[in-house]
């Protein structure tokens, strides 16, 4: 399910000590320092400082051994470019996730409330950024459903997000390959993000609210609109396969797969789970006139 790679992929968070407030125009940093290249000290790691935002934000994006330096080098960031308040709040996005630690499925419950608890901080943060808002909501939606429990909670997340955001575009991030950090511009290609476009936030939060839904009927609901307002988003698939396997009008469901399937709108191995789904149910229907028949 893409939701669950998106989990695995997802970007962390934690509010920066030496700029108490987040990226608001202060910084503890002094600006010769930048000028002259000299590393910055964060929690007792020495980080290299670069020529620019761009480039200091391709290092903290690069592979790193030891979680300690990544979220270093997330706060020198900060720290050095707190008037770039939009690379600020995607560095915070990172911090946030990483207190979760190496492995969201064996954080201990305080780590939940943690991360929670500073994607709280951005969202309050970052109102007039909708990109940041967008991915903020969603994470707080997925820890409050899926990590703590709080369906409720989770669910509400998810349908501002749905309401206040709903053509912010999923984006994720891999890390920069060293070669940008020396040529800047120059490095394509590999380094892209492969996102098929019309993948957004909130189809994902549909998806969801579909898989948290208190009633069939919710459900349902829930999908139709997704299948109207999000009809080539990635999220759409996997939510009618959710929607096949559970059985949800049926009827209806399998006239909308078919679509899906002439389409072939997705990856192969979800067309596959979903004509799976179809030859279960025609099969199911088989069934149920076999039996009839006998009965009569």
């Amino acid at each position: 399910m893409v939701v669950a790679l998106l989990r695995f992929q997802a970007w962390p968070v934690v509010l920066l000590l030496l700029v108490i407030a987040g990226c608001d125009g202060r910084s503890s940093v002094d600006a010769a320092a930048v000028e002259e290249h000299a590393p910055i000290v964060i929690d007792g790691i020495a980080v290299p400082v670069f020529a620019t935002a761009e480039e200091q934000l391709n290092y903290t994006r690069s592979w790193f051994a030891e979680k300690d330096r990544k979220r270093a080098a997330l706060k020198a960031f900060i720290a050095l470019y707190p008037r770039k308040r939009e690379l600020c709040g995607l560095a915070s996005l990172e911090l946030a996730y990483m207190r979760l630690g190496d492995d969201y499925r064996f954080a201990h419950e305080d780590g939940y409330f943690d991360a929670l608890a500073s994607y709280n901080d951005i969202l309050a943060e970052y109102v007039d950024f909708p990109g940041i808002m967008a991915k903020a909501l969603w994470y707080t939606g997925w820890i409050s459903t899926d990590l703590l429990y709080d369906r409720q909670a989770g669910l509400a997340a998810y349908r501002r997000l749905v309401r206040e955001y709903p053509h912010e575009h999923v984006l994720l991030l891999p890390a920069a390959p060293w070669v940008s950090l020396i040529y800047p511009g120059d490095a394509q290609g590999d380094s892209a993000t492969d996102i098929r476009p019309g993948s957004t936030w909130a189809a994902l939060a549909l998806m969801e609210i579909i898989k948290h839904a208190d009633t069939s009927d919710v459900a349902w609901e829930t999908f139709v609109r997704l299948w109207r307002e999000y009809r080539h988003d990635v999220a759409t698939g996997f939510a009618l396969r959710l929607v096949l396997r559970r059985r949800y009008h049926v009827e209806e469901a399998l006239v909308m797969a078919n679509s899906f399937m002439t389409e072939s709108l997705s990856n192969v191995h979800l067309l596959s789970d979903i004509r799976r789904e179809i030859l279960a149910i025609q099969n199911d229907n088989k069934g149920e006139s076999g039996a009839r028949g006998h009965g009569d």
